[in-house]
């Protein structure tokens, strides 16, 4: 009790979330008689590991395909596809978001880029100001499922899944989510003035195509290489990276060698913070794991009932608050260890229950007045978030029909990984 109220009273007070975890570990093992030793040796063995050292690697690789020109032929070749269609740039940015979250496994940058490029243009075709965030908020929350995704490899590391498997569980219900979302784009562009764009001819769609390719191969060598054993998930992230310096540098010629201190810089900070924060986290695991919170939380759950159905929907509830108020690793590494073993025991998928997880940390990023990426969306947009939230509610809605679906349609997350030879156990 004295850790849990402790963390929840410092992070209110603005303390961040990885130094919260370690003082309220402090505190339990100075209560319990440890040695404060412990916690060093926690966080060094929770960062001391071979999948997490794709973290910094994704985070370069991506880092560097934003500034090499990157987002501006990804629109390009979105537009050329489905411009044409009624509802047009909304749909260019779902599709192109989805495109760009394979190559920077980031919501949030990938929310801030398209949000940049697209707003201004949205708003000179029809789309308020409140409606076009709204749009680049919704796709922003439906990427964190689309690999190479950071919150996965989190996932993978403190629930002790297969990093690979989970990229290609998230294949699927990230289409849903899509799918719903130009649903809802359509719908309202029939009864709004939001024009589309002229259809494109041939010529035009393969030139895009063209000078998009080499972008979108990136994800393609990823997981091809992965599902045909070339290397790992995290030997992946060499690759990818060599891959970008190249295009980047030497082929776009739009990254300057000017520019790679900034990247690396970027790079640097960005994965410390991530890599602090698993290491306090695997303290916070420790102290669940000596307390035997996670069988407490069972017998809590089975009290109520043993349906496996109604834990997932209390899990759904739970986790699109959490998604509202953490980003996406901070909540994976908090409650994934509390969760993973109560779904195991009531026979569920780990596989399906991670995508489960990240998925409604996606769908709580839209969660007014907190959410993640619809707080970077505001801010690209230059509208204050309560402008937003009457137009964002049909997204927000589409993407909970898409998050109960995803959620009690398994094959939809485990079609890709069964097909790559992966056999699903349990409900």
């Amino acid at each position: 009790m004295v850790f849990f109220i402790l963390f929840f009273v410092l992070i209110t007070f603005g303390l961040p979330i990885a130094f919260g975890l370690g003082v309220a570990g402090m505190a339990y093992l100075l209560l319990d008689g440890v040695p404060l030793m412990a916690v060093a040796q926690r966080i060094l063995t929770g960062a001391d590991s071979f999948t997490l050292l794709a973290i910094p690697l994704y985070v370069l690789a991506g880092e560097l395909m934003e500034t090499g020109g990157i987002s501006k032929r990804i629109l390009d070749l979105a537009s050329s596809l489905v411009g044409h269609i009624r509802g047009g740039l909304g749909h260019v940015v779902v599709v192109s978001t989805m495109i760009m979250s394979g190559i920077s496994g980031s919501s949030t940058a990938d929310t801030a880029a398209i949000g940049a490029a697209m707003i201004p243009t949205m708003k000179r075709k029809g789309y308020t100001a409140e409606k076009a965030t709204a749009i680049i908020a919704a796709s922003g929350g439906m990427d964190i499922l689309i690999p190479p995704c950071i919150t996965m490899i989190v996932l993978g590391e403190v629930a002790n899944l297969s990093v690979a498997n989970l990229f290609f569980a998230g294949i699927g219900p990230a289409v849903v989510m899509a799918l719903g979302l130009m649903l809802v784009v359509y719908l309202e562009a029939r009864r709004g003035n939001q024009g589309w764009e002229p259809r494109s001819g041939l010529k035009q769609i393969s030139m895009t195509f063209y000078r998009a390719f080499l972008a979108l191969m990136i994800p393609v060598i990823i997981l091809g290489g992965i599902r045909i054993g070339a290397f790992t998930a995290t030997e992946g992230a060499v690759v990818a990276v060599l891959y970008a310096g190249v295009i980047s540098m030497l082929i776009y010629r739009e990254t300057k060698p000017k520019d790679l201190i900034p990247i690396l810089l970027r790079t640097a900070v960005i994965t410390g913070a991530i890599m602090f924060l698993v290491g306090t986290a695997t303290l916070f695991a420790w102290v669940t794991t000596r307390e035997q919170l996670p069988m407490v939380m069972l017998s809590w759950i089975t009290t109520v009932s043993t349906s496996p159905w109604i834990f997932l929907i209390l899990v759904n509830v739970i986790l699109l608050f959490v998604g509202a108020v953490l980003e996406g690793a901070p909540a994976v590494i908090i409650l994934a260890p509390l969760l993973m073993p109560v779904a195991t025991k009531l026979g569920l998928d780990p596989i399906h229950f991670g995508t489960i997880i990240v998925a409604n940390i996606g769908v709580g990023f839209l969660l007014p007045p907190i959410g993640l990426c619809l707080l970077v969306a505001c801010s690209v947009g230059k509208v204050s978030v309560t402008q937003v939230v009457k137009p964002i509610m049909p997204y927000f809605i589409i993407m909970i029909v898409a998050l109960f679906i995803i959620t009690f349609v398994p094959w939809i997350s485990l079609a890709l990984p069964m097909l790559l030879g992966y056999a699903p156990v349990g409900f």
